[in-house]
């Protein structure tokens, strides 16, 4: 299982998502195992550099902070933008679930 405490297993996540050719299978498969498994802010960062497209790794980034461990340390995500419109929708949505 894909969690911060079965580095193996999270490398075969990545290889797995990456080994597909389309965005939306890429998320598909990326959602499916957060619902059973939670990340740490790095693991998270290191699935968005996954995605070609911003507004599939803002999607992923909400979708990922209700299944991340160390929520406190999720500014950190921001590295992982290209536009500030991005780290912004991305802080209203986590100030939205406090």
């Amino acid at each position: 299982m894909p969690g911060a405490d079965e580095p193996g297993d999270f490398a075969d996540l990545k290889n797995t998502i990456a080994s597909k050719d389309f965005e939306d299978t890429r998320m598909t498969i990326a959602k499916s195992v957060l619902k059973n498994h939670c990340l740490f802010v790095s693991q998270v960062k290191d699935l968005m550099g996954l995605f070609t497209f911003e507004n599939t790794k803002l999607d992923f980034a909400k979708y990922a902070y209700s299944y991340t461990y160390d929520q406190g340390n999720y500014f950190k995500v921001n590295d992982m933008f290209d536009f500030e419109s991005s780290i912004s929708d991305l802080d209203k949505y986590i100030n939205s679930r406090r």
